[in-house]
């Protein structure tokens, strides 16, 4: 169950997320799993704007698993070598390639791959499949933390189950873009208090605000 609080954050954040958020290719509902978990490993540690400018080329030249498992790595670097870790990237991606013929439908199952995290797994499954599962990163646990203050937990672990409470069932794609977008945007390092919804119940404003 969530609180009163909370189900007011879910439904205003959903309303600021119509006509505010960001678009990037591999958030276009026509696109495969496998396209969704090239761009979710890639933005890894890696500003979206940086994956838009090679992810195009990318899903052109390596369309599946198997053409990264026919490529060289050398090939895989030459077109992802302006994102950084261009080595570590291209040598679990062929790893990746050798071991599977297609992206794996499940968390348990992504999370064994190298370098794919429960990140990585839940945002691609969510994205790809509108699969009902929390995603955490930096941005999440800004806004969480600020909003929602000391009920914020302290432990990972608390915090993946926190935010896996407040993904609604209806639509789970949506909200999780929309928040990712809305601590990209609004709620960043330096918040901007003045155009966000939630400073009525927002601890951190509350206790700034002066």
């Amino acid at each position: 169950m969530v609180t009163a609080n909370e189900q007011r954050f879910r439904e205003l954040l959903l309303d600021w997320g119509v006509g505010n958020t960001r678009e990037y290719p591999w958030r276009e509902t026509s696109r495969s799993l496998y396209e969704v978990f090239v761009a979710e490993f890639f933005l890894t540690q890696t500003p979206a704007d940086n994956v838009a400018s090679v992810y195009p080329q990318f899903t052109e030249q390596f369309p599946s698993l198997g053409s990264i498992d026919d490529a060289s790595k050398e090939e895989l670097v030459e077109v992802i070598r302006p994102l950084g870790f261009y080595n570590m990237r291209a040598e679990a991606l062929k790893k990746i390639a050798t071991r599977c013929d297609s992206i794996p439908e499940s968390v348990e199952d992504l999370t064994e791959l190298p370098r794919v995290g429960r990140y990585i797994a839940n945002t691609t499954l969510c994205i790809a499949q509108n699969q009902p599962l929390p995603v955490l990163d930096r941005n999440v646990v800004r806004v969480y933390d600020r909003v929602f203050g000391e009920v914020w937990p302290a432990a990972e672990s608390d915090q993946w189950e926190f935010t896996e409470r407040l993904v609604p069932n209806e639509n789970p794609r949506e909200y999780n873009l929309i928040l990712l977008d809305f601590g990209a945007m609004i709620c960043q390092s330096e918040p901007q208090c003045d155009v966000c919804f939630a400073t009525e119940y927002c601890t951190y404003y509350q206790k700034h605000k002066q």
